[in-house]
């Protein structure tokens, strides 16, 4: 597997391409106002994009209560990772994994957070390296921090 990651925040449409449409309407009409304050970068195999991710250094315009008050981390020097995606037709090979190695590895000394909405996706951030800090108090709309450093 012959796999280039790449920063492709100056052609974004690589990125925006490959999202399912569901998520379309939160990223792709909000990009020219948090652009400056976020990167996009994709994993390509073979010229075609089959992971990608957002990494803030500012907050979104979008965050949840609880992302809200998080905002101290960007203070701390965490970067936060959005929107993570593999195309479902690529999925069971890694490929976010290796996108998160991928990104640890560029700047090495560079910590980052996230959140997630969905608890199986706890066990992923895990094994990659990422642990849970704390828990959203909001039984209806449950977030969990993870941190890496």
């Amino acid at each position: 597997m012959n796999l280039q990651f790449s920063n492709a925040t100056d052609s974004p449409e690589q990125f925006f391409n490959m999202l399912p449409d569901d998520w379309k309407p939160y990223i792709v009409p909000y990009w020219d106002s948090y652009k400056n304050a976020a990167k996009i970068y994709v994993l390509k195999e073979n010229d075609e994009v089959v992971a990608g991710g957002l990494i803030f250094s500012k907050s979104l315009p979008d965050m949840s209560d609880f992302e809200r008050s998080l905002q101290y981390l960007f203070t701390e020097g965490y970067l936060y990772i959005g929107f993570i995606w593999v195309p479902l037709h690529k999925r069971n090979r890694n490929l976010a994994s290796q996108w998160l190695t991928f990104l640890k590895n560029q700047n090495p000394t560079q910590k980052y957070w996230l959140t997630i909405e969905e608890e199986w996706l706890k066990h992923f951030y895990e094994k990659n390296g990422f642990v849970l800090i704390e828990e959203s108090d909001n039984e209806d709309d449950k977030e969990w921090l993870y941190l890496f450093s």
